[in-house]
């Protein structure tokens, strides 16, 4: 039986009880010294990168250093999956949305304007949808080595004392408004902001700085997650300094005259 037999997490279903508790204990990991530190919390967590190879570890995949459009690939017969991942402060509630930033390349909004003769501050309403069409043609361009219509992007946020975490999975389909006929798009400051309507609640669904970092900025609405997991906290292991995870790995090569309980520093 071949592996298109086998269901796959993010592409089939969501994550299972073992794979999310997997992921959350490499995340986990991350808090002994050797994630980031933060100094508004004095504690260390995992950074984005680190968010990567976990959910790649848990799911059989792998985070490939030279990566493209996805940053996980999780291997199938005929092609692989991809998923991109987000990692990011979750937005106030009352937005009833999730974040990704999808793109910085302004080299990239800029070229592609031009070649359209489009200039974002004063057409707008032709900016925005071209540059949702750019983002959209770099995933078609992965077809030959991803299966782009199973891939999906994964959001990991927390709150802002990094405590409460929450995992959801949403479609690369970034047409759940259409951005023609039910984006308002304005162009506002340095920012070009596309509006959707969420029943009679006036939503900003896109924020794009075309020339100021180039950030493409898409908030969807949590309702068209495929599925959001309940929030969960990471477990405390022990804090180790460098010197001491060194002598635990290497106990025959520690200089027994170089202390181990020295700072994390």
């Amino acid at each position: 039986m071949g592996c298109a037999d086998v269901s796959l997490a993010f592409r089939d279903r969501e994550m299972n009880p073992d794979e999310l508790l997997a992921l959350r204990l490499m995340l986990s990991t991350f808090r002994d010294g050797s994630g980031q530190h933060l100094a508004s919390i004095n504690a260390n967590m995992p950074d984005y990168r680190d968010f990567e190879r976990s959910l790649a570890a848990a799911l059989d995949g792998s985070a490939p250093e030279n990566k493209g459009v996805f940053d996980v690939i999780v291997p199938d017969d005929p092609l692989p999956i991809g998923i991109s991942c987000k990692m990011v402060s979750a937005p106030p509630a009352k937005h009833l949305s999730s974040f990704m930033e999808l793109s910085n390349s302004a080299a990239a909004f800029r070229a592609h304007l031009l070649k359209l003769q489009i200039h974002w501050s004063t057409e707008p309403t032709l900016a925005g949808p071209a540059l949702i069409e750019l983002v959209e043609s770099w995933h078609r361009a992965s077809a030959d080595e991803v299966d782009v219509a199973g891939s999906k992007y994964a959001v990991l946020t927390h709150d802002r004392r990094w405590q409460k975490w929450r995992l959801a999975c949403f479609a690369l389909n970034l047409r759940f408004a259409n951005p023609r006929g039910e984006v308002e798009w304005l162009a506002e400051g340095a920012s070009l902001n596309g509006y959707c309507m969420d029943g009679d609640r006036r939503h900003r669904l896109w924020q794009v700085y075309p020339n100021s970092g180039g950030q493409m900025k898409y908030y969807p609405l949590l309702r068209w997650a495929e599925w959001i997991t309940p929030e969960f906290e990471l477990e405390v292991p022990p804090i180790m300094s460098l010197r001491a995870r060194a002598a635990e790995y290497f106990p025959d090569l520690w200089p027994s005259a170089v202390p181990t309980d020295a700072p994390l520093a």
